[in-house]
């Protein structure tokens, strides 16, 4: 039956209006992003915003980051951008989003800016162009001398006009904000007595979404201390850490109904900028990273001579490390044949700390043996070799060979080392060679004679 061509209108009709709405809604057609000025600059916040279809009260996640030219990927442990989440508002002519960011510390660059529906992977970006620009300075001290941190000093910014006072121990200067997980560190606040004194933990890189608040408080001469909370379990990564002046009040607080709820560094450091006049704060950035232990390679050395061993750790200036040598019969790992207990950690210059230490190898018999310094569950290993000095050949002078000669007593089977070193082809006593050339003489005369009679 031949179906009238009106009908068959009608169908392809309602099939696009079937496919239409099964199909999933792009963020192009639901996020709207507003035109971006050519103007911003670095230095100061920046407010980025648009409008939605989507209902108010909906979660937008947003990235704000820069590609490193040469590897294509985010910048690690420098001012490469940020990411949070922030809700859809209601404004005049229907729904809008608001996302301010703050530039202080970032490079003039092109940085990319994306925006979509939280739990979705459809974004809509647009390109944000950063040029230099002259706003509030930050103070930042001068790194510990000696330190080759470059850009990772701390703190990483300092309030105008704050009085606070904040010392890290260890150093975070002398460390390049390096710290092993489990490490401790400890904040010294000096401020006015009585002043209350916030302490804010948020993790730099939103996928973990980690976020601590601590309030405490200075005593009658104006002394506050902080210690960081067992890091053992968290993830490794790049962490801010903001010290505010609460004096007798605290603006910035989290939320009461969630008070470990994430917040985003940007978010957090543009509330805190609303209140920096009544509340000054300094802010701090930790690496944090897997503890580790590495040893550099270990020379072969004669049985009976000390030998030194080194190497470099994340680890806290002051902890002690222990050296176990082993030998490498597997059934004997668990009884070292040599100890050197509690080698301390030292100060490095790359943001390291370095390690030295210096093994007794007097009862210890040639042969090869397993090098062991650990603390805790961290440890590094290396191949120790130990030969006898029968087999040490010393230094030879230009042009000669060093020959040395033992007697071995038959029934003991022991080398008796009496026997001075030679140079090869030149006998030590001058009489052995008056017999050998007058042996050589007689021998020649024989062999003459021979001839003769033949």
């Amino acid at each position: 039956m031949k179906i009238p061509t009106t009908a068959r209108a009608l169908l392809l009709l309602l099939a696009g209006i079937v496919l239409l709405c099964i199909s999933p809604v792009s963020a192009t057609s639901q996020i709207v992003i507003d035109p971006v000025p050519g103007n911003l600059m670095t230095g100061s916040i920046i407010e980025l915003s648009g409008s939605t279809t989507l209902p108010v009260g909906t979660n937008l996640q947003y990235e704000f980051s820069r590609e490193a030219a040469d590897t294509g990927k985010v910048k690690y442990g420098e001012y490469s951008g940020a990411g949070g989440i922030i809700p859809v508002e209601k404004g005049a002519a229907g729904q809008i989003w608001k996302v301010p960011i703050i530039t202080e510390g970032y490079a003039p660059a092109e940085y990319t800016f994306r925006i979509g529906k939280e739990g979705s992977d459809d974004r809509v970006s647009v390109q944000v162009r950063l040029i230099p620009g002259n706003g509030t300075p930050v103070p930042t001290p001068k790194a510990t001398q000696g330190t080759r941190c470059a850009e990772f000093k701390s703190p990483v910014y300092i309030s105008p006009g704050g009085t606070l006072a904040v010392r890290t121990l260890p150093d975070l200067n002398t460390r390049c904000n390096i710290l092993a997980k489990g490490a401790p560190l400890r904040i010294t606040v000096a401020t006015s007595p009585g002043n209350r004194v916030g302490i804010w933990i948020t993790n730099g890189f939103p996928v973990n979404r980690f976020t601590r608040y601590q309030m405490i408080s200075a005593d009658g001469v104006g002394k506050a201390e902080f210690d960081l909370p067992n890091t053992t379990e968290w993830r490794s990564g790049q962490y801010f850490i903001y010290v505010v002046d609460g004096g007798k009040t605290l603006e910035v607080l989290p939320d009461e109904k969630e008070p470990s709820a994430y917040i985003p560094a940007d978010e957090l450091e543009t509330k805190l900028k609303v209140y920096e006049k009544q509340n000054p704060y300094q802010k701090f950035m930790i690496l944090l990273e897997e503890p580790v232990i590495q040893m550099n390679e270990i020379p072969d050395a004669v049985s009976g001579t000390p030998v030194e061993i080194s190497g470099t750790t994340n680890l806290n200036a002051g902890t002690l490390i222990d050296t176990g040598i082993y030998p490498p019969d597997i059934d004997r790992m668990n009884q070292p044949a040599s100890t050197v207990p509690a080698i301390p950690v030292a100060d490095g210059t790359t943001g390291y700390g370095s390690w030295h230490a210096v093994i007794n190898t007097s009862d210890l018999p040639p042969g090869e043996y397993i090098v062991k310094v650990r603390t805790g569950s961290t440890e590094a290993v290396r191949i120790m070799v130990l030969y006898d000095r029968l087999y040490d050949p010393g230094i030879s002078p230009s042009g000669t060979l060093i020959a040395k000669t033992y007697s071995v007593d038959p029934e003991t089977k022991t080398v008796i080392t009496g026997t001075p070193a030679r140079e090869a082809g030149f006998p030590a006593n001058p009489g052995i060679l008056v017999v050998a050339y007058s042996a050589g003489i007689i021998v020649l005369g024989v062999i003459i004679n021979n001839l003769r009679k033949k």
